[in-house]
């Protein structure tokens, strides 16, 4: 596997793996699920494009640090890693559960708050990671006001 998009991206380059990973997450889904029993079909394919579109949104995340950020500062290119590492993480995780239910059969309902990952596990991961995104902009403007002389706690 990684021989074959090794010569693909030596071949074609980063702009055509990204379009084929595109079309494959945009429309390999009705392939995949023509594979199904006919009374299932429709199901399926919308299980598998939940799945399916974590490989594109990886490749921009990917792209976006690996291409098309500059490496210097080296801080700005790590805080932009770390950001799309998260993201990627996260577009992997809801594929992950979703694969966790059978894709011939809707996932059962979430409530507010609450994702399917949440199901899956019984930790409340959509509430964990809401709270650590607040915790870490609030972090980072409380620096951001620190630096330029402001050292005002109130609001």
């Amino acid at each position: 596997m990684r021989r074959a998009l090794s010569w693909l991206r030596r071949n074609l380059g980063w702009p055509s793996l990204l379009l084929i990973s595109c079309v494959m997450a945009h429309y390999g889904y009705d392939l995949i699920a023509s594979f199904y029993p006919p009374s299932s079909q429709l199901r399926a394919g919308k299980a598998w494009h939940s799945v399916l579109r974590a490989v594109p949104e990886t490749m921009i995340l990917y792209l976006a640090v690996w291409v098309l950020m500059p490496w210097r500062p080296i801080g700005l290119r790590l805080a932009t890693g770390l950001v799309c590492a998260w993201g990627i993480i996260e577009s992997w995780q809801i594929a992950a559960c979703r694969l966790q239910y059978p894709m011939d059969q809707p996932p059962p309902d979430t409530q507010l708050y609450t994702g399917l990952c949440d199901a899956v596990t019984g930790w409340p991961i959509y509430m964990l990671t809401l709270t650590a995104v607040l915790m870490l902009a609030t972090l980072s403007v409380r620096r951001r006001g620190n630096k330029n002389g402001n050292t005002d706690s109130g609001p």
